[in-house]
């Protein structure tokens, strides 16, 4: 496990929510005060996704981060899911 996985997981005070993060969580991307969140499994993501669980993955985010914004994104090889490349990522229009 990636040491900035682990160091988030134990920054999540709920235990449940902690064991889904250091189970399933491949990849944490931060940039612009952003952070994405890729899950290798779309249980354990739509899990991370209601209420109970965003409340402790924004708390424990908040200890190391402090404020940011963040997203959940299923995981694939290089980072992104195949349907994610057919969207355009044009920030600057």
């Amino acid at each position: 496990m990636e040491q900035k996985i682990k160091t988030f997981a134990e920054a999540i005070t709920n235990t449940h929510t902690s064991n889904l993060v250091q189970s399933h969580v491949k990849e944490l991307k931060f940039e612009n005060d952003h952070l994405t969140i890729y899950v290798d499994n779309a249980a354990p993501l739509h899990e991370l996704e209601g209420e109970e669980c965003d409340h402790h993955l924004q708390n424990g985010m908040e200890k190391i981060y402090g404020d940011i914004t963040y997203e959940l994104k299923m995981w694939k090889e290089g980072g992104m899911h195949e349907r994610e490349k057919l969207v355009p990522h044009d920030i600057n229009q």
